[in-house]
């Protein structure tokens, strides 16, 4: 995997995030487990809010593997390069 690829991941993983969580606050705002003094939800409200949160938590978890992924390739290929020289010492 290089560099590019796993930037790429995070950025797609952020975008996913970012759609998810946008649906689900503005379609399910108000959705929250039944409690004794609250009104019963619907079901599939309740299933979609789950699942789309779901989706936001592994979204995350993706794109902070994919970000600590970029950062050791590039500490990695820091590292395995050649020290810069002053001259050919003439």
């Amino acid at each position: 995997m290089s560099i590019r690829t796993a930037l790429k991941l995070f950025i797609v993983a952020l975008m996913v995030f970012a759609v998810t969580f946008g649906i689900r606050r503005a379609l399910f705002w108000d959705v929250t487990p039944v409690s004794w003094d609250q009104e019963p939800q619907s079901l599939w409200a309740l299933g979609a809010a789950f699942l789309l949160h779901s989706v936001e938590n592994m979204a995350v978890v993706i794109a902070a593997l994919a970000l600590v992924v970029a950062l050791v390739l590039w500490w990695r290929g820091r590292r395995a390069a050649p020290a810069p020289t002053l001259g050919d010492g003439n």
